[in-house]
């Protein structure tokens, strides 16, 4: 594959994934390794993951997608019923007392 090629290459995959409904098509890079094309950066989900390797794969129907995106989601951990309580329990004008009672 010549230089001219593989420069025409990733340009139509540009455009395809610029058109894309892939959030931040910039944050993707497309190398051409070994006669393939490589997908690598980030993503946001697993749908943008899957847009993204089928608009390089339109673009350039002739030549092997590889699809090295990463998917940079974000965790949330399980509601912390203890931590909810004391933030929403308690009104502003009457804090709750963490000493113990002397009776």
């Amino acid at each position: 594959m010549t230089g001219l090629e593989k420069l025409w290459i990733r340009a139509a995959v540009r455009e395809a994934l610029d058109k894309s409904g892939v959030a931040d098509p910039k944050a993707i890079l497309i190398d051409i390794e070994g006669g393939e094309v490589v997908l690598k950066g980030s993503v946001a989900s697993a749908g943008e993951w899957m847009e993204a390797e089928y608009a390089a794969s339109t673009a350039s129907s002739f030549i092997k997608i590889r699809n090295a995106l990463d998917i940079s989601v974000v965790w949330e951990g399980p509601k912390d019923d203890v931590y909810e309580a004391g933030v929403e329990s308690f009104p502003a004008s009457d804090p709750p007392s963490w000493t113990p009672s002397q009776t």
